[in-house]
């Protein structure tokens, strides 16, 4: 803290200085005219002035009444020392703003009590001075906010009578300020639904406990008789009075209700999709004595991009495949259907007849063609695919798997065998041929194809379906007709995934060589 002593002797401020060593930094001044003179250059006040009442020039009386008339230095606590004992001088200097005297000479216990008390009160005033200037800002700053805040707050006492209304409100709907003196008179302006005004009658007179928060969507009406909607938090104060914090929700419940229509809109065309999808599957009959073929398909929530079937090729040999292209949604369901119309309207692509015969291409040549048909760069889609051709008069049979789950042969006997050859998935050029695989079947062979689906499959818990089970299935079922293990094998995956929907398309396609075409 810091003291100035204003005395025209200097022996006198000698004294008073060595009296009051300690009690902070002080400084001196031989008249008042010097000490004012400081304060106008911009030096800083002190917290505490010792002032001499008669002296040469501006007396201190005069100078008390230049420092009490500035609002900056008002509150400078000053204690006039003086030889003076006339009621008269005690009585101006007191008028003039003087807070204490003291009489010359004076003794040094009783000015330093002085002076600590002069100080401390110095120190009480700045700091309710500091928190009035916080509480200043802080008020400022909720005005603030308020002011500019696109929300409208309210408070309401338990008579209904509003006690507060921010600018919000009056942009909100539209009215003056005025318009909100009760909450009756509120109610029968702005909501003229009647289920509307009845609910917010019973909260303002029921009130939510303090602590909790009530949130509700009313209609209104605002100034120009547009209707419109708000959101009204309802939460009450410990003292009873309620708030009411108000956003208009007119243009985002606009913006849901478009969005639901436009999401009705796309989920209708993705159901279409899935028809059309599923319309592609292979119809459930048998082709030939010489073969029987079954399936099961599980869709997931989402349209996929799997897709698989069986088809003749010419009058001696079968033609079946099973695909899966990446990802989910319109685009995969887009390429497997134009890979289903490459397979089965480019013939050519699946027989050669430039011999005058008919000659079945082999299905790595195929599976090439495809890869340049279908690059990622064209369709940004990649796809696996196994395809295979039987030929049903001896059961020989030639397959390409281009990246797809290895299907499984499955002997009369019960023994199953994955398919060896695998090469790369369709799309990525560069990566090498895929490798031809052939094999012939017995009377009573199975051919088993599945998408990663049914391994993936998971229930409630997270857990797998995994290659585990499938293997425990199709030992337990291998010598069952093939209808009976693709039936097995649904059921199996249908109680561990607990009727859980597939998080992806599960493809099951299956055919067993029955005997050779006479």
């Amino acid at each position: 803290m810091r003291i100035a002593i204003i005395d025209d002797s200097e022996t006198f401020r000698a004294f008073l200085f060595s009296l009051l060593v300690g009690c902070g930094d002080m400084e001196v001044h031989a008249s008042a005219e010097d000490f004012l003179a400081d304060l106008d250059a911009g030096t800083a006040p002190p917290d505490l002035v010792l002032m001499d009442l008669i002296m040469p020039g501006m007396s201190g009386l005069a100078a008390i009444k230049r420092l009490k008339a500035n609002p900056a230095l008002a509150d400078v606590p000053v204690i006039v020392v003086t030889v003076s004992d006339a009621a008269a001088d005690l009585a101006e200097a007191f008028a003039a703003g003087a807070m204490d005297y003291i009489k010359k000479p004076p003794c040094r216990p009783e000015l330093l009590a002085r002076v600590d008390s002069a100080l401390r009160l110095k120190r009480a005033i700045d700091e309710r001075k500091a928190r009035e200037r916080e509480l200043k800002a802080e008020k400022e700053y909720i005005a603030a906010i308020l002011e500019y805040s696109h929300d409208g707050i309210a408070v309401a006492g338990r008579s209904g009578r509003f006690t507060f209304v921010s600018p919000g409100m009056e942009r909100i709907f539209g009215l003056p300020a005025d318009t909100y003196s009760t909450s009756d008179r509120w109610l029968d302006i702005i909501f003229p639904n009647e289920a509307a005004r009845d609910d917010l009658t019973d909260i303002f007179v029921s009130r939510p406990a303090p602590g909790h928060v009530w949130r509700r969507l009313y209609p209104f009406v605002d100034k120009n008789g547009q209707a419109r909607i708000c959101q009204i938090h309802f939460s009450t104060m410990p003292s009873g009075d309620l708030i009411l914090n108000i956003q208009d929700m007119t243009l985002f419940e606009k913006q849901k209700e478009d969005l639901v229509k436009k999401h009705t809109r796309h989920q209708k065309d993705l159901d279409a999709a899935a028809e059309i999808q599923q319309s592609l599957l292979p119809r459930r009959f048998t082709m030939s004595d010489s073969l029987r073929f079954a399936w099961e398909f599980l869709p997931c929530d989402n349209i996929g991009g799997d897709i698989f079937n069986v088809f003749p090729l010419g009058p001696n040999h079968v033609g079946l495949y099973m695909l899966d292209v990446s990802g989910h949604g319109v685009a995969s369901s887009l390429v497997a259907h134009s890979v289903y119309n490459f397979m089965h309207y480019q013939r050519s692509t699946l027989i050669d007849r430039s011999d005058g015969h008919i000659d079945v291409v082999p299905p790595e040549v195929v599976l090439e063609r495809l890869n340049d048909e279908f690059p990622f760069t064209k369709f940004q889609k990649f796809f696996t695919i196994f395809f295979m051709t039987i030929d049903l008069r001896t059961g020989y049979a030639r397959y390409g798997n281009a990246g797809h789950p290895a299907p499984q042969h499955i002997t009369a006997a019960g023994v199953v065998t994955p398919l060896p050859m695998r090469g790369t998935i369709i799309g990525l050029t560069g990566l090498g041929p895929v490798p031809p695989g052939e094999l012939t079947l017995a009377p009573g062979d199975k051919i088993l194809s599945l998408s990663d689906g049914l391994a993936d499959s998971r229930n409630a818990a997270g857990e797998y379906f995994g290659e585990e089970r499938i293997d425990a299935v199709l030992a337990n079922q291998a010598t069952a007709p093939v209808g009976e293990l693709l039936a097995a094998l649904r059921q199996a995956a249908w109680e561990f995934c607990q009727a859980a929907p597939p998080r992806d398309d599960v493809s099951m396609l299956g055919v067993e060589f029955v005997r050779p075409k006479g």
